[in-house]
């Protein structure tokens, strides 16, 4: 199931509409903000990994 530009218009129309034009800059501003804390989070949770240490295969050996 996809949605088509129609659809997102339609949708982001009925958002624009409840929501009011003074609300949806703070909302976006909201949001922006909780995906940047999400990707600095995932990057220090990755940065954590000690090197040469596979998730799913545990230590690395040698060649």
């Amino acid at each position: 199931m996809s949605f088509g530009f129609l659809e997102l218009f339609i949708l982001l129309f009925i958002v624009f509409l409840i929501l009011g034009p003074k609300r949806i800059p703070g909302l976006l501003r909201a949001l922006g903000r909780g995906v940047k804390d999400f990707t600095a989070e995932f990057s220090r949770e990755r940065g954590k990994e000690l090197p040469g240490e596979d998730r799913e295969d545990g230590p690395r050996r040698g060649p």
